[in-house]
């Protein structure tokens, strides 16, 4: 593993056990994750006893360069009071990680933007902020579910069919006026996005809601009928040039513009949180496992036992394949796995040095 024990007890081992909740690889030598803690039966039935919210227990922003020499690999920061959190990359202007609040925090309602990389870290405009609507139009119109770099630029997309990019420090510019929404709290849940991917800023996929898949050209937006009545989760635009697009229990489906095939799936308990394109296929992932897509068919992704523990988050750039989740972090590149950190083995490590 690419960790010491001393590392490993600053950077995942506080008053709580931490896990990956959210990954992203920067380039192939860093990788930026947000961590959340795994509380205990005990510390759980603590926090209610004191009124904790869970929304809002302590968290971390954790940075794994390789490049680095060995001790001095990981490094980041605590977070207090902060919402659940994502993250993504970005290219321009400058190469950093983008860390937003998915929800809004009372009183602010804010969401809170954290950029890193490439300078000291800094906080940016909050996505909550008036500055950002078009309008009569708002930017975020409900929870954030994806941060993702297309064209070197980070986009986001959020419920209530949210979209937009950022452009630089203080900078975003809305999508979200071009598409179609309803006014109306009951049909907020009908609607996307909960993911999106693109080969380009003019050719995206949006999806979420109750079959709610809608393509963006950088000008315009269309939605895309799917004869689907279920939540769509995930999306992935494929090296072979076609998308596909994840619901419940791992339905799937693959094609591009109005031409779509559903595909043999494996009847999953969780969804796929994400899906990205790595090699030559597609790669999905929930907490359960890993999975990927061959000949058209959902399958249990050959992994080593390292790799598989991990599940929970995928992300793919600049060569590299990154898994991270509840078990811990590894990455794959030029047909190799390399663990990063595996928490079990670590807390063995660690009551084997008390």
């Amino acid at each position: 593993m690419l960790i010491t024990l001393d590392e490993y007890e600053r950077a995942f081992h506080w008053e709580y056990r931490f896990h990956f909740r959210d990954a992203v690889v920067r380039d192939r030598n860093i990788f930026s994750f947000i961590v959340e803690p795994s509380l205990t039966e005990a510390q759980e039935r603590d926090e209610r006893k004191k009124g904790g919210d869970h929304n809002l227990r302590p968290k971390g922003v954790r940075i794994f360069n390789r490049s680095a020499e060995p001790g001095k690999m990981w490094s980041g920061r605590w977070l207090q009071n902060w919402e659940a959190m994502v993250c993504g990359s970005a290219k321009n202007p400058l190469n950093q990680v983008i860390q937003v609040e998915a929800s809004p925090v009372y009183p602010s309602m804010e969401r809170r933007v954290l950029v890193s990389g490439s300078g000291p870290a800094y906080q940016d405009l909050s996505l909550g902020s008036s500055e950002l609507e078009v309008g009569d139009a708002r930017f975020i119109r409900g929870r954030i579910g994806k941060i993702k770099e297309i064209d070197g630029y980070a986009y986001v997309a959020a419920g209530g069919r949210s979209f937009g990019r950022r452009l630089g420090k203080g900078q975003w510019e809305s999508f979200s006026h071009l598409f179609a929404h309803s006014l109306s709290t009951d049909a907020i849940s009908e609607e996307g996005f909960r993911d999106f991917d693109g080969w380009s800023a003019e050719d995206i996929y949006l999806v979420g809601g109750l079959g709610d898949l809608w393509h963006f050209d950088g000008a315009s937006a269309r939605r895309i009928s799917l004869s689907y009545d279920y939540p769509l989760h995930s999306v992935c635009c494929g090296g072979d040039g076609r998308v596909y697009v994840s619901g419940m229990s791992g339905d799937t489906w693959v094609g591009r513009g109005d031409q779509w095939t559903r595909i043999r799936s494996l009847g999953l308990s969780l969804p796929l949180r994400d899906m990205v394109w790595y090699e030559d296929r597609a790669w999905g992932t929930n907490d359960h496992g890993v999975y990927w897509i061959q000949n058209d068919t959902l399958q249990i992704a050959e992994l080593p036992p390292e790799a598989s523990v991990c599940a929970g988050n995928l992300s793919a750039a600049d060569g590299v394949l990154l898994i991270a989740g509840l078990g811990g972090a590894v990455f794959r590149e030029n047909g190799r796995w390399t663990p990063l950190v595996l928490f079990d083995d670590m807390e063995r490590i660690r009551a084997s040095k008390a």
